[in-house]
């Protein structure tokens, strides 16, 4: 009788699963409302003044370090000939074909479906979403800001649309940061994570600064191009952390 009455008070003694809070379950915590708001009100502020540098670039003239550096890329007696050996034009262009739209669209095409035979629909809808809609962005602040392409060197690439802010630049950012957070979600160690996040801002810099190199952006596109795809992702990944966490990988 004694040894069941301690095993009694043992029992009763241990707390219910129930007690423990549901919210330690779930692997994305929702932001707070207020850093919600200041997260997305500072993304906001940081693509309207870029948005307002473009439109006073195209009125004013290229920016005071546009002119030097897309000189520095080029032999200094012919603009038109790339500095360096025969081997660094075909470097630029491989570089600049890793923010071109269709192998990108390609690569985004399998990590959604990627995503979908995993049964993370909601993530795969939030690839699609943030890719897509970095595409109508950039088509769209083009159309608005109206900059023409540089005319100080000779175009060693095809180009089709106004110059501001670089396409390729915008877009791989935002491809690559999305790219890194899905493949960071499967990798166990925080340095492999790390090293993701480091190639994804590598090939980031390698694709904008190809695009200088080849003559068809001004830096300041490159870098507009950079900050709004960072500003862009920093919006969705905020937004979709506070109000839908279990869309994020």
């Amino acid at each position: 009788m004694e040894w069941a009455s301690k095993t009694t008070s043992l029992l009763v003694k241990t707390p219910p699963i129930e007690t423990f809070p549901v919210e330690t379950l779930s692997p994305v915590k929702p932001l707070k409302i207020n850093t919600t708001r200041a997260i997305s009100a500072g993304c906001l502020l940081l693509l309207m003044g870029i948005c307002a540098w473009g439109f006073m670039l195209t009125r004013s003239g290229p920016a005071f370090f546009d002119q030097p550096l897309l000189l520095w890329f080029r032999v200094s007696d012919d603009s038109a000939r790339l500095a360096g050996p025969e081997w660094v034009g075909t470097l630029w262009h491989g570089l600049t074909r890793l923010g071109n739209t269709l192998p990108r669209l390609l690569l985004a095409g399998v990590m959604i479906a990627g995503l979908w035979l995993l049964h993370r629909w909601r993530s795969a809808l939030f690839v699609a979403a943030v890719l897509s809609s970095g595409i109508g962005l950039s088509s769209a602040i083009k159309h608005w800001v109206g900059r023409p392409r540089p005319d100080l060197v000779a175009h060693l690439d095809h180009v089709g649309s106004q110059s501001f802010p670089s396409g390729h630049a915008l877009n791989s950012t935002l491809f690559y940061l999305v790219a890194a957070l899905v493949l960071a979600c499967f990798l166990p160690h925080r340095g492999l994570r790390f090293g993701v996040y480091c190639a994804a801002t590598g090939l980031i810099l390698a694709t904008g600064i190809s695009r200088i190199a080849l003559g068809v952006h001004y830096p300041s596109d490159v870098v507009a191009g950079w900050l709004i795809g960072v500003a862009w992702f920093g919006l969705w990944f905020s937004l979709t952390r506070h109000y839908w966490p279990r869309a994020l990988p």
